[in-house]
């Protein structure tokens, strides 16, 4: 079971973990470029759980690749639908601005 709080970004292997933001449940850092790779076993789909989600809409986002859509982009208040892979990998890239810092995301991910 794997952690990535004080990480900024990584890749994260095995079959469960949590993603959050920086500082988490604290709030994040500004202009933050955070970027981390899931990567299950070949054969595999992984599937995002958002727990906790609070930014600064449309300035703060965090960016889902691997997905169909190929590109989800989130921001704002709201706590996104669960994400689901189309491939065994999912990339996540957290980006903020120099301004307003919110407690941002938290996330379980399953393989």
């Amino acid at each position: 079971f794997l952690t990535a709080e004080d990480a900024c970004g990584g890749t994260m292997r095995g079959s469960s973990g949590i993603i959050s933001s920086p500082n988490f449940p604290n709030e994040y850092h500004n202009n933050a470029d955070c970027t981390w790779t899931i990567v299950a076993e070949p054969g595999d789909t992984i599937s995002l759980i958002f727990t906790d989600f609070q930014m600064e809409e449309k300035y703060d986002y965090l960016e889902v690749e691997g997905s169909e859509p190929p590109t989800i982009w989130l921001s704002g208040m709201n706590i996104p639908p669960p994400v689901i892979s189309n491939k065994n990998w999912l990339r996540l890239h957290f980006v903020t601005d120099s301004n307003h810092r919110y407690r941002g995301f938290s996330a379980h991910y399953q393989g």
